[in-house]
């Protein structure tokens, strides 16, 4: 059920009988020169959308506001300072509790935020809240003969950004938002490794080192066929995830036990 398109009484109701809300959440950034700014929050809303509808819940509209700082070189991003970034994340769980729900799930569509989320969902042992908070891709679920199968739809291409596989999501997702003809670099596009020399040390700018424009591998073979293939593949996969998620009883005992604990230290 869709926040967004809910009437009050409907959304009180999926409050208090599922008790879980999904926020999809993306970011706006450049996805090479054909594919719209908001592709990871288009996407990871769709799947939330229709995992919905396997397993009920509420999705939030996209939250389009992660860590992007890696984009702001590139017209269309927008980052906000990672103080504020934090702040927006905890007002939005804050207010998502207020309507009812005690179970909020990230469902995310851009690697960057990765790290963002796992450290927002750190940051709320810090104090009692009243929600538990979970977080996960909308892929990492895969078992491996699906990953099999979304292989097979990706066949003869490697990349993970604006390239084919995300390509032929957005076709699926947004067709009207794809221009194929504003794709201007040689295929295959290849990582141009400028900071390779470093081995596995990490830099704020490793990924612009690779993928200066953004886009990987060979987004001209992306297919809408492809894309409809794996938003189905992916939301039922989501849907295992958010029946773990509504069954859980685990995380809110050990939130519960821990907070307990860290509050008589020193007493």
């Amino acid at each position: 059920m869709q926040w967004e398109l809910s009437t009050p009484v409907d959304l009180e109701k999926m409050a208090k009988e599922e008790k879980l809300c999904i926020v999809p959440i993306g970011v706006l950034e450049r996805h090479g020169e054909h594919l719209p700014l908001g592709t990871d929050g288009l996407v990871a809303h769709k799947i939330a959308v229709e995992a919905s509808k396997i397993e009920p819940c509420a999705v939030f509209p996209v939250y389009w506001f992660g860590q992007v700082h890696e984009a702001k070189f590139s017209s269309g991003a927008v980052s906000f300072e990672s103080d504020f970034t934090l702040t927006l994340l905890k007002n939005l769980c804050d207010e998502i509790a207020r309507n009812g729900f005690t179970k909020i799930m990230f469902v995310n569509g851009h690697g960057g935020n990765g790290s963002l989320l796992s450290y927002f969902l750190f940051s709320t042992m810090d104090k009692n809240v009243p929600y538990t908070l979970y977080s996960v891709m909308y892929d990492s679920g895969l078992t491996p003969s699906e990953r099999e199968e979304a292989d097979s739809y990706m066949a003869a291409d490697s990349g993970g950004h604006a390239d084919k596989w995300e390509t032929s999501l957005v076709m699926s997702v947004a067709p009207e938002s794809v221009k194929m003809e504003y794709q201007r670099f040689p295929e295959p596009i290849k990582a141009m490794g400028r900071v390779n020399h470093l081995g596995r040390v990490f830099t704020p700018f490793s990924w612009y080192a690779s993928f200066p424009e953004h886009v990987t591998g060979n987004p001209s073979m992306a297919n809408k066929e492809a894309g409809d293939k794996l938003i189905e593949l992916y939301a039922k996969v989501l849907a295992r995830d958010i029946k773990a998620v509504k069954e859980d009883t685990v995380v809110e005992s050990l939130k519960e036990e821990f907070m307990e604990r860290s509050e008589k230290i020193g007493k």
